[in-house]
């Protein structure tokens, strides 16, 4: 067989499905039939490989989509890293992460697989892109709703926190600034959501109401009406009115029950009118009509801003900064109206006060007579936080209690250029509108002094049990002293006890009680008057001795407070009047002269050196006035300090205790210097045996026997020369 025209690179066309034969017919010499019918049966087998090959492809891609499918499915919903549980903020990586995956399932599966034809590449890809489009669909979805859900989790939080703040302080300004904040939390998460303003007011009502609730609750429960009353005028414009309501009447009925239930006034009726029943309940129930006539007369002269839109933003205002409400308001009503009316930029601008900027913000804002544009808000609460903030806080007017003070305040930072006694009169003539109703009905009224009246009653009936009790047991807890006193045969004591009772006697049961029990123990204490109350020799002499250095009336409250059992009777009266006397003379004794001599002999215990001195002038006294006797004459200043020296001796002598000197003792001390000069000694000191040696004025010594020289001492002072 001859084979023509053989090419043995040529490649067979198997995409297009044709078989093109390469044999040369002439080739053969012959018949040509027979070729004809081989090249037809090749090209028929041809074509059914080529289907075969083609099906095959095919299942090659629907086994890539299959596995597609799964990968995806498990990328999505695997039960530990799935991407579809992912949640809160996480779940915003899943779209990225579920790109990626597929791109990279999709390239491997392609070249796993190696689908030839280009329909069934066509159909791999168009199955993996339905498939993607419905998954980013429900991923986009998903994800939206973990952040919105993740933000109101997160936003809820915060909430949640400063709503516990709310009850963690009784400051009513500082609530309604944590309870604005609130709202403006949700405001800003509402328009993050893409929710819109009928949406987001209701959802901050909501807030509102519910803390207003819990606030009132917890203040109601505390039984603070004080308070109570401070959050509903806080919360007024803030929580609706349909909360608000039944608390109002709660504080209304807290006011009457306060007032009829007042201890503070049952304590100063009774002072009023005693244990007098009746009158102490007229009393009160004419004090509780005053007290709700006076509160309704203060209602009908309170009043709100005539223009409710302006007054709501001043109480926005003091809810959160503080400001006077009612300055607030006559500001925003001088500034933001004209001819009653709110003006154009009022309404347009949200701008109440004509605040500006520098900075265009369209012809229509620009002021008529300047160059400044004013200012555009986006609500009445972001104006309010504007103005308040960088206008009345930096000039200090925030806290101002008058128009007055607010205006010169405001005049002085420069916030306006207007003379200020008309700006004042501009904010005088706001107009208000009066409250017109009065807080108590004459029926509630009746029913408050009817109530007042059984009250005061009650109480009254209560303390007297309690104060007849407490009597009776004071009665029984004295009773059981004075009875051991008197088992005791004290009967002095029983009888200063009894007295000391009945004294301090708090009720007439208790002065009943104890004058019946001093009168029974008279006779037993004539009886022994003689033996037990008069004062013995040795308190005697202690009395004298304490008279020496005091007055007569500190001496008899002394004796009273030492002895208290003992009288002081007319005859010892006498005597203590008489030292009394003498020591009143002896005072006018002057000392100073001989002050630095004195110093040296005082005792060292100091609480005798009064006793001493007054000794020292006792004797100065007597020996000046023998001086006297003797001469007939005043002595002169020389002789008066012979006379202390020999006083100051003798006392120094009265005060020595030891009957003589022992070794060691320093005779400078307690032997006065006056007299070793009068004797010509200038020095003394021991030398052992109970032997002194003395220094003579010539310098000379002489050893004496100690008892010896103190009776030197003794003599000289004893003679006074």
């Amino acid at each position: 067989m001859k084979l023509v025209n053989y090419e043995q690179n040529e490649r067979l066309n198997t995409v297009n499905g044709e078989f093109r034969p390469t044999i040369n017919a002439e080739a053969y010499g012959v018949n040509q039939n027979g070729i004809n019918t081989f090249a037809k049966a090749l090209d028929d087998a041809s074509k059914t490989w080529l289907e075969i090959d083609k099906q095959k492809d095919y299942i090659n891609a629907t086994n890539a989509i299959n596995e597609f499918n799964q990968k995806v499915t498990e990328l999505k919903f695997d039960k530990d890293k799935g991407l579809m549980y992912q949640k809160g903020m996480n779940a915003q990586g899943i779209l990225p992460t579920y790109l990626e995956s597929t791109q990279k399932f999709q390239s491997e599966l392609a070249a796993k697989y190696n689908l030839r034809t280009t329909d069934a590449v066509n159909a791999f890809n168009k199955a993996v892109e339905t498939s993607k489009t419905n998954d980013l669909d429900g991923i986009s979805r998903y994800m939206r709703g973990q952040y919105e859900d993740a933000l109101s989790t997160a936003t809820q939080n915060q909430i949640n926190n400063l709503n516990n703040n709310l009850l963690q302080t009784n400051d009513v300004n500082q609530q309604m600034k944590t309870l604005t904040l609130t709202g403006d939390l949700i405001e800003a998460t509402g328009k993050q959501l893409g929710l819109d303003d009928e949406q987001i007011a209701s959802k901050k009502q909501q807030n509102y109401d519910l803390n207003a609730k819990t606030l009132l609750d917890k203040t109601v429960a505390d039984n603070n009406s004080e308070t109570l009353d401070k959050q509903l005028t806080a919360l007024t414009g803030l929580a609706s009115e349909n909360v608000l309501t039944p608390y109002r009447k709660m504080y209304q009925q807290m006011g009457i029950n306060k007032i009829a239930n007042n201890e503070n006034d049952f304590g100063a009726i009774r002072l009023a009118a005693g244990d007098d029943v009746n009158r102490g309940m007229d009393i009160m129930g004419s004090r509780i009509r005053s007290q709700m006539e006076a509160k309704n007369k203060e209602a009908m002269q309170s009043g709100v801003g005539a223009n409710q839109h302006l007054w709501k933003l001043a109480q926005y205002a003091h809810n959160k900064y503080g400001i006077n409400t009612e300055i607030a308001y006559r500001q925003l009503y001088a500034e933001g109206t004209l001819g009653g009316e709110l003006s154009r930029l009022a309404k347009e601008n949200r701008n109440y006060a004509g605040l500006t900027q520098s900075e265009p913000n369209g012809e229509d804002n620009k002021q008529p007579d300047g160059t400044n544009y004013y200012k555009v808000y986006n609500s009445d609460e972001e104006f309010v936080d504007d103005w308040i903030e960088h206008y009345i806080k930096p000039n200090g007017a925030v806290n101002a209690q008058s128009i007055d003070e607010y205006a010169d305040k405001l005049k002085a930072g420069g916030y306006y250029g207007a003379d200020a006694g008309h700006y004042k009169e501009l904010m005088r003539n706001a107009p208000m509108t009066k409250g017109g109703q009065p807080v108590y009905s004459e029926d509630q009224i009746e029913k408050a002094v009817k109530q007042g009246r059984e009250n005061y009653k009650g109480w009254l009936t209560m303390q007297m049990n309690i104060e007849a009790k407490q009597a009776k047991d004071r009665i029984t807890a004295a009773k059981i002293v004075y009875n051991q006193l008197i088992a005791k045969g004290d009967y002095v004591g029983a009888s200063s006890y009894a007295h000391a009772q009945a004294a301090g006697a708090q009720t007439d049961m208790e002065k009943e009680a104890w004058s019946g029990t001093e009168a029974s123990m008279r006779p037993k204490l004539d009886s022994m008057y003689e033996k037990g109350l008069k004062l013995n020799a040795k308190q005697k002499f202690e009395l004298k001795k304490y008279a020496e250095t005091h007055t007569y009336e500190e001496t008899l409250a002394h004796a009273q407070r030492v002895y208290p059992d003992k009288v002081v009777d007319d005859s010892f009266d006498g005597v203590l009047l008489e030292a009394n006397d003498n020591r009143l003379k002896a005072n006018k004794i002057d000392l100073t002269p001989y002050d630095s001599e004195i110093q040296s002999a005082l005792p060292a215990d100091k609480s005798l050196r009064s006793s001493f001195e007054y000794g020292v002038k006792q004797e100065m006294l007597s020996r000046k006035a023998d001086f006297e006797s003797k001469h007939g004459r005043a002595p002169t200043e020389a002789e008066m300090h012979d006379i202390f020296e020999g006083a100051l001796a003798t006392q120094t002598l009265r005060s020595t205790e030891k009957p003589y000197f022992g070794d060691g003792d320093d005779y400078s001390a307690p032997i006065s210097a006056a007299s070793n000069r009068a004797m010509g000694i200038v020095h003394v000191e021991p030398v052992g045996n109970h032997y002194v040696r003395v220094t003579y004025q010539d310098g000379s010594t002489r050893d004496i026997y100690e008892s010896v020289y103190n009776n030197m001492q003794r003599r000289y002072n004893d003679n006074g020369d």
